[in-house]
């Protein structure tokens, strides 16, 4: 076997010794993990307890949300309460000595696996989990609704994120130990997506669990799964926030508000994003898009090369953020066409979609769309950026104009 040498004696002193000293050196540090910190998500809350109480949790689960909406400090809470040795009917007791280190991400039966990049001079098919497990768990504790996006900014890494072949050896070999107490193992995946094809290695480990192991998979792409994962794992559905749940939280963590309403209606059930736009951390792309808009209807070639070229310098993850913002721009336009009431937009957003009114009107809606939805794409497919965003430019000019005839799909031009 591949791990049989990690089991010997020396070893494990070794790495208890190891354990012991990070455990030390981050006491002062404690995440809170309970579900009663998490608001909202009761019916979700109630139905993860369920399972612990009647010992029915499942080897394999996989917590379904959107970005936001709180999958992983759920699936953490979740794990603290597993894994509590004096747990209640509600929560987890937070005094005991598996959750004094659960609270703090130092258990030993706790293990993570997530989206990394390269890190210094390991060679990017050798970085796993482990060389980021310090920024990983600071990231955690410095911000409980982490998000991918903050989680691209702690690696301080401008390339694309994935989980690799190692990572999955590892996974494994993590399973593979015995466990440190008399208690479960716990691994959790976040960002499962990310996997690609690799996630068929861990066929093996849904298939064939050993006792006493559960693998948490928290994914905010249900459409990057692999469907032979996603149909061998029980499917959690993580729901958005209520807009009365987001204000009572926001209320009780900042205080007073001057612009709640505001911030409520454009945060729509993502938590992560209220908390950003009240600290003044929430990327505002709105004169970004209208620029874009402008410069594609009037079709000048020397004000669309200095658009691309400031689209392309981006990186990738301020791109894809600044794209599915274009989709919440054009679904929240739609919502305003349709019932002419107050969408989820700012007031300077708002004005910009009372002006688009005439030029993006119902019959072009789709089209734009699918132009962003295939630049999307694209990125993802690591399309010559450059050329990706002059042709997407070009059909939304055309949309705009209403030149549909010359609409045409260069995506796998863009993308050799």
């Amino acid at each position: 076997m591949i791990y049989t040498h990690i089991i010997n004696f020396p070893y494990l002193c070794q790495l208890r010794f190891t354990f012991n000293q990070k455990l030390l050196q981050i006491q002062t540090i404690t995440l809170i993990m309970h579900f009663k910190d998490i608001p909202g998500h009761d019916k979700e809350k109630t139905f993860l307890r369920q399972l612990v109480q009647e010992d029915k949790v499942p080897h394999a689960q996989l917590f379904l949300s959107n970005e936001g909406y709180a999958s992983l400090p759920l699936t953490l809470a979740y794990a603290s309460y597993l894994l509590c040795n004096n747990r209640t009917q509600e929560d987890s007791c937070g005094v005991c000595p598996a959750c004094v280190k659960s609270h703090k991400l130092v258990h030993p039966d706790l293990h993570f696996a997530f989206p990394v990049t390269k890190k210094g001079d390991l060679k990017r098919e050798e970085t796993t989990s482990n060389a980021f497990m310090a920024e990983f768990r600071n990231a955690i504790l410095n911000n409980y609704f982490l998000t991918e996006g903050d989680w691209a900014k702690a690696m301080d890494s401008n390339t694309k994120p994935n989980i690799n072949v190692r990572e999955c050896q590892e996974i494994a070999g993590k399973l593979a130990l015995q466990a440190f107490s008399d208690g479960p193992k716990i691994m959790i995946i976040w960002l499962p997506e990310y996997l690609g094809k690799e996630g068929n290695r861990l066929l093996k480990l849904i298939e064939e669990p050993r006792d006493n192991t559960h693998l948490f998979l928290v994914t905010e792409n249900q459409s990057m799964i692999m469907p032979t994962i996603l149909s061998r794992c029980q499917v959690v559905r993580v729901n958005a926030f209520s807009d009365e749940e987001i204000i009572a939280y926001l209320t009780t963590k900042f205080g007073n508000i001057t612009n709640l309403d505001q911030v409520v209606r454009l945060s729509d059930g993502n938590l992560a994003k209220a908390i950003k736009i009240v600290q003044g951390n929430d990327a505002d792309y709105s004169e970004l898009i209208i620029n874009w808009l402008r410069v594609a209807f009037k079709g000048d070639a020397v004000a669309m090369v200095e658009l691309v070229n400031q689209l392309s310098g981006l990186n990738k993850d301020t791109i894809d953020d600044f794209l599915h913002y274009c989709l919440h721009f054009v679904r929240e336009h739609s919502y305003y066409m349709a019932t002419n009431q107050r969408p989820r937009l700012n007031d300077k957003e708002l004005i910009v979609s009372k002006n688009l009114v005439q030029f993006l009107d119902f019959s072009k809606i789709e089209k734009f769309t699918e132009v962003i939805e295939n630049t999307i794409f694209g990125v993802r497919r690591n399309a010559n950026l450059k050329v990706l965003f002059m042709a997407q430019t070009i059909m939304i000019g055309d949309i705009l104009k209403n030149n549909i005839n010359n609409y045409v799909n260069t995506i796998n031009f863009a993308i050799q």
